[in-house]
């Protein structure tokens, strides 16, 4: 399973130790067996064409006060 992410140390934690915690949640939740999901997080490489890496950007913006029209029509990030 690839998790991709705007925020990989959201994803990893500090030195990585949320995959194991991750891998083990996904195998409960969903049946697998044990050891028989991997998970791997990778940088959204194209922000601008990902709408969840957008939406997401957006909402850390508001949230920071940038005005509304600033968020959404500003294209420096």
């Amino acid at each position: 399973i690839i998790i991709l992410a705007t925020r990989i140390q959201n994803v990893l934690g500090e030195k990585g130790p949320r995959i194991p915690e991750l891998t083990a949640v996904v195998q409960k939740r969903f049946g697998f067996p044990e050891g028989s999901v991997e998970l791997y997080a990778e940088k959204v490489a194209t922000r601008g064409l990902c709408a969840i890496a957008q939406a997401e950007s957006l909402r850390y913006k508001l949230l920071g006060g940038l005005a509304v029209r600033r968020a959404c029509y500003d294209h420096h990030g």
